[in-house]
């Protein structure tokens, strides 16, 4: 069975994965970026060495620091992706990279759910970086699966944030022009053990959508986040333009998720995914 490396393990994705395999944890191995820094060619070579199959989730996310330090951004999230698709190419590693909605730009017009085949319309610059990453992983032979919303029991997430706002504030304003779809890191996580213990990843190549099933808007996400907290706050509705923010966010970002759907891929409904972080929150932490 095959040795998986996972790059960015301190992250929220990377943690869902080892959750995800702790009977398998002698083949699923997490480093930390002081491990195996995207930005180090050589620790990335270590890194490569131990493995059959690699998983990037380590990446330059903030979408607001990014719009001010870009070279930054570009330094993680496209050099150190082109040389990691470099090396796994070189040393015939399969590589699995994680991307984003962000990639696209879509306007409030649009009700069309972006397939993998469309072109790439960044509208910020943390977008930009992960569409010029895309690239390099896709002419290496690597595969990318884009994902949207994500969030996790653990880690800095707009879940975790809504449960604790809600838990000291009476009332919360969240944006409802922005639509998309919520997706646990677990569900991720869950996909990705299950394409590279099956052999599926084999037979993939290029781009791939992964989120869990429906839309939402960011208002009605942090409802439906509140409403399973017991937490007494209520959340309204308000529009992007009354928040200042530095990065501009797609209107429509929402996925279509046919080229897993034709492997055999079932999404469960985002609010099915979010009770279960929701309770391992309650539960646990």
């Amino acid at each position: 069975m095959p040795k998986v490396v996972i790059l960015g393990g301190e992250g929220q994705l990377a943690q869902a994965i080892v959750r995800v395999t702790r009977d398998k944890a002698d083949r699923y191995v997490a480093l930390s970026r002081a491990e195996a820094d995207l930005c180090d060619a050589e620790s990335m070579q270590r890194a490569v060495a131990m493995a059959d199959v690699v998983v990037n989730c380590a990446a330059y996310t903030n979408v607001e620091a990014a719009e001010d330090n870009y070279d930054r951004a570009y330094a993680v999230n496209v050099l150190g992706v082109e040389v990691l698709s470099n090396i796994c190419r070189e040393r015939g590693v399969k590589l699995i990279h994680i991307s984003t909605d962000y990639v696209f730009g879509g306007d409030a017009e649009r009700r069309v759910p972006y397939t993998e085949s469309d072109a790439v319309s960044p509208i910020n610059a943390y977008g930009r970086s992960k569409a010029e990453g895309e690239r390099a992983v896709v002419e290496s032979g690597g595969v990318v699966i884009r994902t949207s919303w994500l969030y996790a029991p653990w880690g800095k997430n707009f879940c975790r944030t809504i449960l604790s706002l809600s838990a000291t504030h009476s009332e919360l304003r969240v944006v409802d022009d922005q639509r998309g779809v919520p997706t646990s890191a677990l569900s991720l996580a869950r996909l990705i053990v299950r394409i590279i213990e099956e052999g599926m990843l084999r037979k993939m190549e290029g781009i791939y959508h992964f989120c869990d099933c429906g839309d939402a808007s960011w208002y009605d996400f942090a409802r439906e986040i509140v409403s399973r907290s017991g937490n007494e706050c209520c959340v309204l509705p308000c529009k992007s333009s009354e928040r200042q923010t530095r990065a501009q966010r797609p209107q429509y970002s929402l996925l279509a998720t046919k080229r897993l759907g034709e492997l055999g891929v079932v999404q469960q409904p985002w609010q099915e995914a979010l009770g279960e972080v929701v309770e391992i929150i309650n539960r646990e932490l």
